[in-house]
């Protein structure tokens, strides 16, 4: 890590929200207790309507599981947020904080609204076939 990236990784404030990349992230330390760490957080979806939720849901544990991250609703907006042993600033956050960028890139990729849905009750193979000969599929 660069001496320019840990200065300015050491002057973001901790226990409130900062912009990184154009993303709301934060890192809330939890210094007593058991387990020692802090809350690592981004805002993935201000506003979402109940079929982005529902989706969520459906991928949220498989997705936790594959990045350590998982999903809530915090003040009326989706977000993603994981626990860091150990760490009490953004310093000890780095790679945690890349890792949770990246993945809210994905999950608003899944997310979008203009995304292609697989219909109710319809198999992935059946929708292929019926893409097919709408000309959707080569």
């Amino acid at each position: 890590m660069s001496d320019q990236l840990e200065l300015w990784l050491a002057a973001l404030p901790v226990d409130e929200a900062v912009v990184v990349d154009g993303e709301t992230v934060w890192l809330r330390p939890h210094p007593h207790g058991a387990e020692p760490g802090a809350e690592l957080g981004v805002v993935l979806l201000r506003q979402f309507t109940p079929a982005q939720l529902e989706e969520a849901a459906r991928a949220g544990f498989h997705t936790a599981r594959q990045f350590g991250a998982g999903l809530a609703v915090q003040d009326d907006a989706l977000v993603l947020n994981r626990w860091l042993a150990g760490v009490d600033g953004w310093l000890d956050a780095a790679g945690a904080l890349e890792d949770i960028l990246n993945q809210s890139a994905l999950w608003r990729a899944w997310l979008a609204p203009g995304r292609p849905r697989r219909e109710e009750g319809v198999s992935a193979q059946e929708q292929r076939i019926r893409a097919r000969f709408t000309g959707g599929l080569p």
